[in-house]
């Protein structure tokens, strides 16, 4: 099985991942040899492509004193097929401060197939200054599916606030889903 990823895992490169989810190829777009040349980097783009479903995340904290957060928060998309794994919400693509007070920070999330989404999970290490933090929602859009999904929180994932978890499973509000054509 060939994994080829000629991709960054770099906060400040790229898309800001640094985990990446590979997917295997055909050898025939990694193996170099007199007979054959090798696949270009664009076709292999392509097929790596075709097996994954790139995401784009949107995060809204809450417009609440001490919303913010200053933990690494993460997230888990469940689909009917796969989940994600748990993915880093590092690199902010709209703030450089990611999770501040009453702000929405956008995220890219690459990932195989993993069907319809179905819920999510988001939550936080804990770590930092200040940890708490109020999340409003989480908008997940995926073109290659034609879907927009929001998934409403309206609650605090901190040990000393609501109920001390400072992870959730969230199911998306049906009424609020976009379809549109992939």
């Amino acid at each position: 099985y060939y994994f080829p990823c000629q991709r960054w895992l770099a906060v400040e490169e790229d898309d800001g991942q640094i985990a990446r989810e590979l997917v295997p190829v055909d050898e025939a777009f990694v193996k170099k040899d007199s007979e054959n040349e090798g696949q270009s980097p664009a076709t292999l783009g392509l097929e790596q492509k075709a097996k994954s479903t790139t995401y784009t995340v949107k995060v809204k904290t809450g417009d609440k004193k001490n919303a913010g957060t200053d933990a690494n928060v993460f997230i888990i998309l469940y689909g009917s097929k796969d989940d994600t794994g748990i993915v880093s919400l590092k690199a902010s693509k709209i703030n450089k401060n990611k999770f501040e007070r009453g702000k929405v920070d956008e995220f890219t999330v690459e990932s195989v197939d993993i069907g319809d989404l179905k819920k999510i999970k988001i939550g936080h290490d804990n770590k930092g200054n200040s940890t708490g933090w109020f999340l409003e929602w989480v908008e997940i859009d995926a073109p290659s599916l034609g879907q927009c999904l929001k998934f409403p929180c309206g609650r605090w994932l901190d040990k000393s606030e609501d109920d001390g978890a400072i992870e959730r499973i969230i199911f998306p509000a049906e009424l609020q889903t976009v379809e549109y054509i992939p």
